[in-house]
């Protein structure tokens, strides 16, 4: 079963901020690029919630490695995917707080 997908306050705000960085850096069609992308992995997950692992730091959590430099952190409730955050890999994951 498809889930239906959410985006909490704060991946909304990391999701916009990547995806200005990226126009900035590298341009427009690149930014296209990436959002695409980042659509077409958020379909897969809402079709198989479970097909990422279990995130070692955040009980509930899961962590897809969407590229070398971003992982999406989500949950799976009930009814619906809950997209938590778009973190950067470089981080310190001792400072990930949700």
């Amino acid at each position: 079963m498809k889930l239906n997908i959410r985006y909490s306050h704060r991946a909304m705000y990391e999701e916009i901020a990547l995806l200005e960085y990226i126009v900035r850096n590298f341009g427009q069609e690149k930014a296209k690029e990436v959002f695409t992308s980042i659509e077409s992995t958020l379909a897969l997950i809402a079709e198989n919630p479970e097909m990422y692992r279990i995130s070692n730091r955040r009980q509930g959590l899961r962590k897809c490695a969407f590229s070398k430099k971003t992982s999406i952190y989500y949950r799976i409730k009930d009814d619906h995917l809950e997209i938590v955050s778009f973190r950067a890999n470089r981080k310190n994951p001792k400072k990930f707080k949700i």
